[in-house]
C-alpha cells in the first residue's frame, strides 16, 4: 500500500504540486520527498553580467536571475545536465572567474576553479565558466 512507504517526487512543479496535496491530504506528507527541476527563486538585489562560456568563446547578457544552464542553451552552447531527468550534479562546470548567485538561497558565491551547478546558478556580475 503506497500510504506505507516513504515515497519520493521529481518533476513538473504542477504535477509536484498535485503529488504533495495527495499525501497531505491522507496526512502522509512527511513520507514524501519532492525534486523539483526548477528551485524557487531567491529575492536578489539585481546582479548579472556578461556571461563568457570559455571552450566555445560564446557570451551572452544575463539578467542574474536566469540560471547559467538556460542562458548556456539559449546561446547555443552544448551544456552538460541531467537535470529534467531527476539527476543531480550534471549540470556542474569549472568556474573561471566571477561570482555566481544560488538561486535557492541568494547566496552569491565563486572562486576560480570552483564547481558550480548550472541549474541553480545565477550570474552576479561578469562571469566566465568553462565550457
Amino acid at each position: 500500500d503506497w500510504r506505507e512507504r516513504a515515497a519520493w517526487a521529481c518533476g513538473p512543479a504542477g504535477m509536484l504540486d498535485e503529488v504533495e496535496r495527495h499525501w497531505a491530504g491522507a496526512g502522509i506528507a512527511d513520507r514524501l520527498r519532492v525534486e523539483r527541476f526548477r528551485p524557487a527563486v531567491a529575492a536578489t538585489d539585481g546582479g548579472g553580467g556578461r556571461v563568457r562560456f570559455t571552450k566555445t568563446g560564446r557570451e551572452v547578457d544575463a539578467d542574474g536571475a536566469t540560471p547559467l544552464l538556460i542562458l548556456g542553451e539559449n546561446a547555443g552552447v552544448a551544456m552538460p545536465s541531467g537535470c529534467r531527468m531527476g539527476i543531480c550534479f550534471g549540470c556542474v562546470a569549472p568556474l573561471r572567474y566571477g561570482q555566481v548567485r544560488d538561486l535557492r538561497t541568494g547566496q552569491v558565491h565563486g572562486e576560480e576553479g570552483d564547481l558550480v551547478q548550472t541549474c541553480v546558478s545565477a550570474a552576479a556580475g561578469p562571469v566566465e565558466i568553462e565550457l
